[in-house]
């Protein structure tokens, strides 16, 4: 790049103008590091859009929006999509699909503004999409040597590159013969009867990397159902009053703990948990009727303006130990004493590991509950990079340790405005598989690893929450040699996927038959050299 060129900054944001306006003291001030460290290197920045002060913020909501932004930039410019908060991705998806110039995702590194969330999400968007972009993460920007080597790197070669030795493609790694024989049966099984993923109108939150070619899904063995939102609604007020209060009743003699209140529009209360559990039958019905191994719920965009979050709902569907549902048709009770597998916001690259991992840990006979998280943040403790793994919905009582150690919270109202409880609780120390299934220039693809949960002091543990959502579900987990730069730089998207205990060859090679291009993350790569 010339030094007369401009490069624009770009302010992606979130659909909630709510959320944009809190969220903008912080997306300035990460402008105005980003454009001194421009500066320092000799180049001009314009921001775009600009401040709007009737919308109180300057962020791009809609995918028209950003369409316009671009319309008035050269093709061929340079563009940085600065990210300091959650943004939909598919607001400037679109344009970058036909922008010729090079592309920076940039984002600050922080857990209560999660940009580098948005980055993620952004990056495997792209990559879903066949868009060559680059990535670039910092917590002190002019101050982080890292950051200033890969901008300037940027601004002269139109590429931020980073290391990728920490990660290993399956085919060139060794599994044992137990793990082989293990996976090439389960996919065969799959591969014949087949697991249908049930996905409720995919694409929330503009997350088009959790969107996967359904051709290329069905020739693996898991053709997608593509469900309606309002016929999780419609299913739902088929659930009676009784039955709703039934599994209530059930928590709560199960110790699951409430934060009750009285105002609905900022406490939790009794109507609100009552809607969660209309929609908690309603989801296994529809589980059951479609002969679902696997579902997804959105929730954002569409029933956030409709129903109490889905968030309570997603940890009990996780479950073994849960409410018995009773399918109307059959009066046979769904799934019992399993988990039914939920993918949380309709996420399939989450729930294709979920489903794998599923049967997996139910072959060989250990606890086969999964959830998702958010890679929300991390810092390093006792010489360790432990990193925050967070989620609004999704986690299972398992992974706490029981319903006596979740607690249930009203969702902010910032975010979700009818509320609803989440389903929280600190994971319990141990070693986990975690993975990620994504779509890249036309392959499917999974990358797993292994790592544990580390079991921090209290006072660390509020600092982690507090600095993060402390009303949310939250895993402390360390991956050896997955730190902060290394999963940044590689991981395909803003989820991760986690169960308890090591199944990581039994993924790996199931996958790899299924047809997916699979890769192995940190040092678990190691073992199988």
């Amino acid at each position: 790049m010339k030094t007369d060129q401009t490069i624009y900054l770009i302010s992606n944001g979130d659909f909630r103008d709510s959320a944009c306006v809190g969220c903008w003291p912080m997306q300035d001030a990460t402008l105005k590091e980003v454009s001194k460290a421009f500066k320092k290197l000799g180049f001009k920045t314009e921001i775009m859009p600009k401040f709007d002060p009737k919308r109180k913020h300057g962020f791009l909501t809609k995918q028209c929006e950003g369409t316009a932004a671009f319309a008035s930039i050269d093709p061929k410019a340079p563009v940085v999509v600065v990210l300091s908060c959650w943004a939909y991705s598919h607001h400037v998806s679109g344009p970058l699909q036909t922008h010729k110039g090079p592309i920076l995702l940039l984002a600050n590194f922080d857990g209560t503004w999660p940009g580098l969330v948005a980055l993620l999400n952004h990056s495997a968007t792209l990559d879903r999409l066949s868009v060559r972009h680059s990535r670039l993460w910092s917590d002190g920007f002019l101050k982080d040597p890292y950051f200033m080597q890969k901008l300037e790197e940027w601004t002269r070669t139109g590429k931020a590159t980073h290391s990728t030795k920490h990660v290993s493609d399956s085919a060139g790694l060794k599994f044992s013969a137990g793990a082989k024989k293990f996976g090439e049966a389960l996919a065969a099984d799959i591969l014949r009867q087949r697991r249908i993923m049930g996905q409720f109108d995919p694409g929330c939150m503009g997350m088009l990397n959790a969107v996967m070619d359904p051709a290329k899904l069905g020739a693996a063995g898991l053709p997608i159902e593509y469900l309606n939102q309002s016929d999780l609604v419609a299913e739902m007020d088929r659930v009676s009053d009784q039955e709703a209060q039934k599994h209530l009743d059930w928590l709560v003699k199960k110790g699951a703990w409430f934060d009750w209140g009285t105002n609905m529009y900022t406490q939790l209360v009794h109507g609100q948990v009552l809607a969660q559990m209309k929609m908690y039958s309603a989801a296994a019905r529809i589980y059951k009727r479609f002969g679902l191994s696997a579902l997804g719920i959105p929730y954002q965009c569409g029933l956030i303006r409709s129903v109490p979050a889905s968030d309570l709902v997603e940890g009990m569907l996780n479950n073994a130990d849960r409410p018995a549902v009773r399918d109307p048709e059959s009066g046979a009770i769904v799934n019992a004493g399993k988990p039914i597998v939920h993918f949380n916001e309709g996420d399939i690259g989450a729930g294709i590991p979920q489903l794998l991992m599923n049967n997996i840990y139910e072959l060989k006979g250990m606890p086969s509950e999964t959830t998702l998280h958010d890679v929300r943040w991390g810092r390093t403790f006792e010489d360790k990079f432990v990193w925050v793994f967070l989620i609004s919905g999704a986690a299972p009582p398992a992974h706490f340790g029981g319903w006596k150690k979740t607690s249930i919270y009203r969702q902010s109202p910032m975010y979700f405005p009818l509320g609803g409880g989440t389903c929280s609780g600190v994971s319990k120390p141990g070693v986990i598989t975690w993975a990620r299934a994504y779509e890249a220039y036309g392959d499917l693809c999974l990358e797993c690893g292994t790592g544990n949960v580390i079991d921090l002091p209290a006072d660390d543990l509020k600092d982690r929450l507090d600095r993060t959502t402390p009303v949310w579900p939250i895993a402390n987990v360390h991956i050896p040699g997955y730190d902060r730069n290394e999963l940044m730089a590689t991981h395909m998207s803003n989820h991760i996927t986690i169960g308890y205990g090591d199944i990581l060859q039994e993924l790996a090679v199931t996958a790899m038959k299924l047809g997916f291009k699979v890769r192995v993350a940190g040092d678990a790569r190691k073992s199988l050299v």
